[in-house]
């Protein structure tokens, strides 16, 4: 797969130089597949230029979309969007929420539930497929002239976001990965995932796990990585967002990675597209521009949380996000408190509150651009229980 698959090109936009194609995925039950997509390469400022690059990978009811490879383009990256699910998507972006777009007849398998198709040989399972598209495409994307190939990222949204973690410890290409929404841990207790792995025989849904679950693969992923999620996300809980960040920050503690949490953020691909963390990571991995403030220490004892950061931009904000009861994370409430902020010293700190909870800080820069700690617990003492 790390080989260019054949092209097949469709047509090409002269307004934006973004390109309609289908190109060759691994076959199927016997039969060839292929992966419809659209990509575009800005114009070169030289002849012999080369620009950083960008996989886009959709989520559940979603597709290839042009718009999202023009976003990129405007900003400087070449891009890459593929459908992942047979669909071809000419002109109507519209339904971005939908699945309504038509089929065509080289797809592979169709996407059913939450690994659904366990049953199916590993070579016929939706996620097989869906992994090698995406492989294939960043393949497709280095073969192009005018590609920078040592600065080639991923990204992509809910069900994306699963497979760019997942990918983030599979292709050894990649320069950067950027999961929004979408972890690993989908087999826990507590969510949508978790009552699909539940449903399964013991023995299958463990063998799920070692094959699909992004937490088989992130502990060999040393790519930068940005994890971007709201607070109370409807599918992915802060719990096994959180334990996705750790496990990939604890095997590689110093490869600049981020989190980036967002009270109140919904889930969707207008929301997400919105947030410029995911751009202004990318640019400070491959274009040298400036970085997301960085986490140095997170001290919490005595009551107190005390956080030392650097940052290439004036910080302006430091708030904590204080849960006293976060057991339904739908529903969950995240109250906001201001911290004191140190600039001199680069250090934030404040007095936890007393009762039992769960919290995070958020640093925010001049540009808007949030970075946040991990989100830890305030356990209460023997004397807290005696009391209650």
């Amino acid at each position: 797969m790390f080989k260019a698959p054949r092209l097949y090109p469709v047509s090409e936009d002269q307004h934006t130089g973004v390109h309609a194609c289908f190109y060759e995925g691994v076959s199927y039950k016997g039969r060839a597949t292929r992966i419809f997509g659209y990509y575009g390469i800005p114009r070169p400022v030289s002849p012999n230029e080369e620009v950083p690059a960008v996989i886009l990978v959709h989520g559940g009811a979603g597709t290839a979309f042009s718009s999202w490879v023009k976003e990129w383009m405007a900003r400087g990256y070449a891009a890459i969007a593929m459908d992942l699910e047979g669909h071809v998507p000419f002109g109507d972006e519209e339904h971005t929420e939908r699945m309504e777009w038509p089929s065509h007849s080289w797809s592979g398998p169709e996407k059913q539930g939450v690994f659904a198709d366990y049953e199916q040989p590993v070579e016929d399972q939706w996620m097989y497929h869906a992994v090698a598209a995406v492989i294939l495409a960043h393949s497709l994307l280095r073969s192009f002239p005018g590609v920078d190939k040592q600065s080639i990222g991923i990204t992509g949204i809910s069900w994306g976001g699963i497979i760019t973690s997942l990918v983030a410890g599979l292709d050894t290409r990649l320069s950067f990965a950027m999961p929004v929404y979408g972890c690993g841990y989908l087999h826990e207790p507590g969510s949508y995932y978790g009552l699909s792995f539940a449903s399964m025989p013991e023995a299958e849904a463990e063998r799920v796990r070692l094959l699909w679950d992004p937490s088989t693969f992130l502990s060999e992923s040393r790519l930068p990585m940005l994890w971007l999620n709201g607070s109370n996300d409807t599918h992915f809980p802060l719990t096994i967002f959180n334990k996705s960040f750790e496990q990939h920050l604890e095997c590689h503690p110093n490869n600049n990675s981020r989190l980036s949490l967002h009270p109140g953020l919904g889930h969707s691909y207008k929301e997400a597209w919105a947030c410029e963390e995911v751009f202004a990571f990318a640019d400070s991995i491959v274009k040298v521009k400036a970085a997301l403030i960085e986490i140095c220490e997170e001290k919490h004892e005595d009551g107190w949380f005390v956080v030392r950061y650097d940052s290439c931009l004036p910080v302006l904000e430091a708030n904590l996000y204080w849960c006293v009861d976060d057991r339904n994370w739908r529903t969950a409430r995240w109250e906001s408190i201001p911290a004191s902020l140190d600039t001199t010293n680069c250090k934030a700190l404040i007095r936890l509150p007393q009762h039992g909870s769960s919290f995070f800080m958020n640093l925010r820069n001049e540009m808007g651009w949030i970075t946040s700690t991990r989100v830890m617990r305030n356990e209460r003492t023997a004397e807290d229980k005696i009391i209650e």
